[in-house]
């Protein structure tokens, strides 16, 4: 009997933590760098892994480390950077002579996350970057970054498979052997000679259709798409709502533009809920972490100046009380307390509500019925607390400790009662008005929690003061 040939070992790789690759890269990093061995062993690495190795590097190691890597390598790691850092390795390419190279790398990366980088470059180096490129790829690109940054034509990409309605699913096979397909694409959009959008045909059918059969003959003629102007968190609800893994992007002319796929939509989420976050404390909505000064201080100033302006009335309050707060000082120490509390039932509530505005449930008829249960659940949760406080003092202090108890107490049921109301009118408030409901939302709760919490406070003790005995001044 003849000898089996050997079989080969199935390549299973196992998920860990640490790969060897990224082992090796350490390693090399913790000793004197030799840039060459570092680009070959970073090469290595998965595109995730090699950005977080590149953006533990200064500028010019990590520029000089993506110009020796392997470019669909370098290019699918840049991708993978946090923007502002790969804006920096491509604009000190660009300082070092070395503009090919980074041309190369935009061009080999998909085109959505190169205008993502273009879009971030200065001025200065924008057109050069155009000009080092094929200029089919110039074209593409200079089309992609004149579209609207938060529309779907903004965020969509233009590397995807269209298949002409005439073609035979023989023919269709023959292209896309020589094709490759984007991730998450089981569907693939049929078009005219016109370039106009006809038709969407799933993999399947394709696969279990007769081979002499036209795609015209195998497609669904009713297709979703999105226009080129829809906003892009209308797009990603749309994704979010019905399951969609594509979607065409077309012109007023139903033309075929691009597509958007699932993860293009989960970034787009990621960013959404990252700048709401931002705008909510009055940090600049496109700020990153890496960032420049410039940048950073351009988002942050205009709202920490108005911050500091708005919080003149809780000032003045406390100014105008000073002898109240000197007469008794248990006050001062409750002051923050109270303010912070309602503060806190404010930012909830306003949470919830942005959460709300953003997943488009707060609809007109429900307003109402939101601010009553809010309002609730301020005044329940003041109570609770507020009367924890007052049963405190009253047990373990003297006779005004006690007195003192019922008045934070009272302070707090009104104050967080009210932060939680305000926490849930102002998003609804700016959207009224046609505001961002998330610009700033909390800069301006935190105005009113706290005028809000020391007048209460400081007010219920002055109209008590006889009844906790103090001498009025």
């Amino acid at each position: 009997m003849a000898d089996k040939p050997p079989t080969e070992e199935p390549a299973i790789e196992v998920t860990q933590e640490v790969s060897p690759e990224d082992l090796h890269v350490a390693d090399l990093i913790s000793h004197t760098i030799d840039t060459s061995a570092l680009a070959s062993a970073v090469t290595k690495q998965k595109a995730a892994d090699a950005a977080d190795t590149l953006e533990d590097l200064d500028d010019v190691e990590a520029a000089e480390v993506i110009e020796l890597m392997e470019d669909q390598a370098a290019a699918e790691a840049l991708s993978e950077m946090e923007v502002p850092l790969a804006v920096t390795i491509i604009e000190n390419l660009f300082d070092d002579g070395r503009k090919q190279c980074a041309a190369t790398l935009l061009t080999t990366m998909a085109p959505d996350d190169a205008v993502s980088i273009i879009r971030g470059l200065d001025e200065k180096y924008t057109e050069p970057t155009f000009v080092c490129m094929p200029v089919s790829s110039a074209r593409k690109l200079r089309q992609l970054c004149d579209y609207e940054e938060e529309s779907a034509a903004g965020i969509m990409t233009t590397d995807f498979v269209s298949l002409d309605e005439g073609l035979s699913i023989m023919q269709v096979v023959d292209v896309l052997r020589e094709r490759e397909l984007p991730e998450h694409v089981q569907d693939l959009p049929v078009t005219n000679r016109n370039d106009e959008l006809v038709g969407i045909v799933s993999l399947r059918a394709l696969l279990i259709g007769l081979s002499s059969a036209t795609v015209a003959e195998t497609m669904e003629h009713k297709v979703s798409v999105v226009h080129s102007d829809t906003d892009r968190e209308q797009v990603a609800r749309e994704f979010e709502r019905y399951g969609y893994e594509m979607l065409p992007v077309v012109d007023s002319y139903n033309r075929l533009l691009g597509i958007i796929t699932v993860d293009d939509v989960i970034d787009i989420i990621e960013e959404e809920q990252t700048e709401d976050v931002q705008k909510t404390v009055g940090a600049g909505a496109g700020e990153a972490v890496y960032s420049d000064l410039a940048e950073k201080l351009k988002g942050r100033m205009p709202w920490l100046i108005s911050s500091a302006i708005m919080m003149l009335p809780a000032t003045y309050i406390v100014l105008r009380f000073d002898w109240l707060i000197k007469e008794v000082a248990l006050l001062a120490v409750f002051m923050p307390l109270v303010a912070a509390l309602a503060g806190n039932a404010g930012h909830q509530a306003l949470a919830v509500t942005l959460r709300g505005i953003v997943l488009d449930e707060v609809r007109k008829d429900r307003i109402l019925p939101l601010m009553r249960r809010e309002i609730l659940v301020g005044l329940v949760a003041g109570v609770t607390i507020g009367g924890a406080v007052a049963l405190l003092l009253w047990t373990f202090g003297d006779q005004q400790p006690a007195k003192l108890g019922v008045i934070i107490g009272s302070a707090m049921v009104v104050s967080m009662g009210v932060g939680t109301f305000t926490g849930a009118a102002i998003p609804l408030i700016m959207r009224k008005l046609g505001a961002d409901p998330a610009q700033a939302s909390a800069i301006f709760l935190i105005m009113v929690t706290d005028a809000i919490a020391f007048s209460t406070l400081l007010g219920f003790a002055y109209l008590a003061s006889t009844w906790i005995q103090i001498n009025g001044s």
